[in-house]
C-alpha cells in the first residue's frame, strides 16, 4: 500500500532522494533499463496531464524496443560513471546538478538574446 508523502517541506537533497528511490523498484540503491524507462513514462505523464489538465486524453504511445533503447542508452551513457549498466545514487545526484546547470545556462543564453 502506497502512503502519499507530502513532499512540500522536502529539501532538494530530500527530493532528489526521495525521487531517486521512488522509481528503484527492487530496492537495490540503483536505476536499471527498466526503472530508467518507469521513470521516464513517469515524468513524461505528469508533464502531460499538467499541459492537459481539463482535456480529454489522447491515445498512448506505445514504444518499440529500439525506441526504448534509443531513450536509455545515452543516459546511460553519460550518467553511468562506473559502466555497471546502473545509475547508482550518487550518479544519479551527478546527473541531476548536470542537469540543472545545463538548464541554467539555457535560461541565460535565452535572457541575453536579443
Amino acid at each position: 500500500m502506497d502512503v502519499p508523502i507530502d513532499t512540500s517541506k522536502m529539501s532538494e537533497q530530500e527530493l532528489q532522494f526521495h525521487y531517486f528511490k521512488m522509481h528503484d523498484s527492487d530496492n537495490n540503491n540503483k536505476l536499471d533499463g527498466c526503472e530508467l524507462i518507469k521513470s521516464l513514462i513517469h515524468w513524461h505523464e505528469q508533464g502531460k496531464a499538467q499541459e492537459n489538465s481539463g482535456q480529454p486524453q489522447h491515445e498512448e504511445k506505445i514504444f518499440s524496443n529500439d525506441e526504448l533503447s534509443a531513450l536509455i542508452d545515452p543516459i546511460l551513457n553519460s550518467d553511468d560513471h562506473n559502466q555497471d549498466g546502473f545509475i547508482d545514487y550518487p550518479e544519479f545526484v551527478r546527473a541531476q546538478h548536470k542537469a540543472a546547470q545545463q538548464q541554467h545556462q539555457e535560461q541565460q543564453q535565452q535572457q541575453t538574446q536579443p
